[in-house]
């Protein structure tokens, strides 16, 4: 195993010389490629079929419908919705921010978008109702990871085109489990707010409610077609983002008209910022997977599993351990992208379902983008507003991430929260 000692140390010592993630597994691989003499035409051939993916083709297309639900202020109805549904029950703003968020994540599918967007909103409205800063910056954190595990899911798509698995399926197996952790946080919240410290909201009468939900129904109605739209087989995830674009520039130009055409231009400036990194860390990782493979590291790594009779209990616990050290100086898209290549030889060897293991990754993900140096949504709701600081955060995050822990041992101690919706897909 001399072979994968060198790559670890090499890896490890061109990420600490500051290099973005993309460049590092860029380079390493090239520095492999020459130190072993492999043939330096699959660099161009890797990078070149590592995006020529019709499942790949759906992450710009998210991101650019994520983009135009952020600019078109579609967050800000959903919590003005669900506020008006359940802000008089213990908690009430608490709840409806997390719903909030749920909602938006199963729009969008990004964690940073929905803590961004739900932030600007809830934030304010929370604080002047007396709720604990810490405890209110940590839910908007902890909200915004649902993006990444309801469907849709870009870390989902991306373990999808990696292991060849249906992202229809992961995204399916998605559902039930975003629930609960949702749930979870309703119930931390409503246990939380029942100890004061806030100013209740009277009940809203039902023609309010009929009123907001009415005036919001469009917004409402987008993640029942995404979602139902791949459950009933009507088209593929890919054909779901682009369904799922023109539905929402049509509500956000015509309907709410809360954009105008000339907007475009710059909201697709910014979306292509975005898919290009996560290009540029696809390429980039691909290309170190299959420098990989080359050297026969994912055969040696399944070799020595086999050997050692790791248990499928051990190699989960072991892998998991492996993805939390990494959450913390690595993004969601880098560490898939990074482990899913020599760790898929492994599931097959030990008999485990690769679509509960990419649940698991998933929840385990979204530990990473709260947990600190480089938790992504720690750094969004820090640039929420100038009295926001740091510190306040993590500490407001660190009850959340135990609950996130403890419905990791769930979801791994219960495949069936995962497994039960994909088997009656069909």
């Amino acid at each position: 195993m001399l072979s994968f000692t060198l790559v670890v140390l090499l890896l490890i010592g061109v990420l600490f010389m500051g290099l973005p993630v993309a460049f590092s597994l860029g380079s390493t691989s090239l520095l492999l490629i020459l130190l072993f003499d492999l043939p330096m035409k699959i660099v161009g051939a890797t990078i070149f079929t590592s995006l020529d993916s019709f499942v790949i083709l759906s992450i710009p297309l998210f991101v650019l419908m994520s983009q135009v639900l952020l600019d078109g202020r579609i967050g800000d109805d959903l919590f003005d919705v669900m506020n008006a549904w359940v802000r008089h029950l213990p908690g009430g703003l608490a709840i409806a921010t997390i719903l909030a968020c749920a909602f938006f994540a199963a729009i969008t599918g990004s964690g940073a978008a929905t803590a961004a967007t739900i932030g600007m909103v809830a934030y304010p409205a929370m604080t002047e109702r007396g709720y604990d800063k810490k405890f209110t910056l940590g839910l908007l954190a902890a909200g915004g990871t649902l993006g990444i595990l309801i469907p849709p899911s870009i870390p989902l798509i991306l373990y999808g085109a990696i292991t060849e698995e249906s992202v229809g399926k992961l995204f399916i197996a998605g559902v039930v489990p975003g629930l609960v952790l949702t749930a979870f946080f309703i119930i931390y919240a409503v246990y939380k707010s029942r100890r004061g410290g806030f100013t209740p909201m009277e009940k809203t009468s039902w023609g309010e409610r009929l009123r907001v939900t009415k005036k919001n129904f469009w917004g409402i109605l987008l993640p029942f077609i995404i979602i139902g739209g791949i459950y009933s087989g009507a088209f593929t995830p890919t054909e779901a983002a682009a369904v799922g674009l023109v539905y929402s520039l049509v509500i956000t130009l015509f309907v709410y008209k809360s954009l105008r055409l000339r907007d475009i231009p710059d909201i697709c400036l910014r979306s292509i910022t975005t898919s290009c990194m996560v290009a540029i860390i696809i390429a980039g990782a691909v290309l170190f997977g299959r420098v990989m493979t080359l050297l026969m590291i994912p055969q040696k790594l399944t070799e020595i599993i086999i050997s050692n009779n790791f248990s499928v209990l051990m190699f989960i616990i072991a892998m998991n351990f492996l993805m939390i050290i990494l959450g913390c100086v690595l993004e969601t898209v880098s560490i898939i992208l990074l482990t899913m290549p020599l760790v898929t030889p492994i599931l097959h060897v030990l008999g485990i379902d690769p679509i509960w293991y990419a649940i698991v990754v998933t929840v385990n993900m979204t530990m990473a983008l709260i947990t600190p140096p480089v938790g992504m949504n720690l750094y969004v709701i820090n640039g929420l507003r100038s009295d926001i600081h740091m510190s306040e955060i993590i500490k407001g995050v660190f009850p959340f991430i135990i609950i996130m822990a403890l419905f990791l041992i769930l979801v791994i101690a219960w495949p069936g929260m995962s497994l039960w919706l994909p088997s009656v897909m069909h």
